[in-house]
């Protein structure tokens, strides 16, 4: 009994940690701004859309696998799902062209972190259907070397006057205007509104795209439908193979027949090829040579009614007693 109560305990426990564990959410892979992220994936998605005719060739021959998968997914949307005409986001990069935290307000996105990645998907209203779009980041180590050497050829004085300079101009102090720029780019001090800045001017971001997904969203009804039909084409492919070895069994027993006919033509062909034999000679009675076999009585009473037999046909009658057989020789 308290080994039953034990094994109940311990089933609730296991089942409640890994609830929790599920719950949790997981951290960053590496550093990134959640509205900074997103907007660069509306920006990366606009940068493909617009790509004319002419340059697509030359993304899917000699582009990288990042500009090959947009184009690919791009087109197949449009081509294969119908979606129509996309929704135009229009996005700008920096926090100041965008009004700050508040860019995202009427954007439907997911961030989902894993071990190496980060998937940010972003929801394009199409004329005629929902399209998910769905980029794949990962680290870019390359982006710590070109800040850093981008940031030493900075002085912090020199923002310093030119924002003096616009307070003056908007009627500001150089305090409230620093302010508002910061809120801008999310930052609360000099020091990280430059980084930035400096991060802007590069072009260069924590992170690099690796893939590009662009997915019809389907609602459940169209989902049941499609699923509904592949299984009837799966089935349907499933009974006309089988009746068709169901047919190619039934022929099995015409086989025999088809071999017995070959085998007999065969036989036959090789009768017609094979050398007719010659008996044996029969072994002649009168053995060869010149001796005089007078002395075996059965040959001696063989010949005898022979030559009798002979004799009689012929007309002459002539007694048993007086035929003698003296001789016998092998006529040449």
């Amino acid at each position: 009994m308290k080994i039953r109560k034990f094994l109940l305990v311990f089933s609730i426990l296991a089942v409640m940690f890994s609830l929790t564990a599920c719950s949790e959410e997981k951290e960053k892979p590496f550093d990134y701004d959640e509205t900074e992220i997103v907007i660069q994936t509306m920006d990366y998605f606009e940068q493909y859309n617009k790509v004319k005719d002419e340059y697509k060739d030359y993304y899917m021959t000699d582009g990288t696998d990042f500009e090959q998968s947009a184009v690919k997914g791009i087109d197949q949307a449009v081509n294969n799902d119908k979606v129509g005409e996309f929704e135009s986001f229009e996005t700008p990069v920096s926090y100041y062209q965008t009004g700050g935290p508040d860019a995202l307000a009427n954007i439907d996105y997911t961030i989902e972190n894993a071990d190496d990645y980060v998937m940010v998907t972003v929801i394009n209203h199409a004329a005629n259907r929902d399209v998910e779009i769905t980029i794949k980041y990962v680290e870019n180590p390359d982006y710590y070397i070109e800040l850093d050497r981008n940031l030493a050829g900075i002085n912090p004085d020199d923002y310093r006057a030119q924002f003096e300079q616009m307070a003056a101009y908007y009627g500001m102090t150089t305090e409230e205007l620093m302010d508002v720029f910061f809120a801008q780019y999310g930052v609360t001090n000099l020091d990280d509104f430059i980084k930035k800045d400096a991060q802007y001017q590069l072009g260069l971001y924590p992170y690099t795209p690796e893939e590009m997904v662009v997915s019809a969203v389907y609602s459940k009804k169209e989902l049941m439908g499609q699923a509904g039909m592949n299984t009837l084409l799966g089935m349907g492919t499933v009974f006309v193979v089988l009746i068709f070895i169901s047919f190619i069994i039934s022929l099995f027993k015409y086989l025999p027949k088809l071999f017995d006919r070959k085998s007999k033509k065969n036989k036959e062909d090789e009768g017609d090829d094979k050398p007719v034999s010659i008996p044996a000679p029969i072994p002649s009675l009168v053995p060869a040579g010149n001796e005089n076999l007078a002395g075996d009585e059965e040959l001696v009473a063989v010949i005898t009614a022979a030559i009798y037999a002979y004799e009689a046909a012929n007309g002459n009658t002539s007694s048993k007693d007086r035929l003698v057989v003296r001789s016998i020789k092998r006529a040449r």
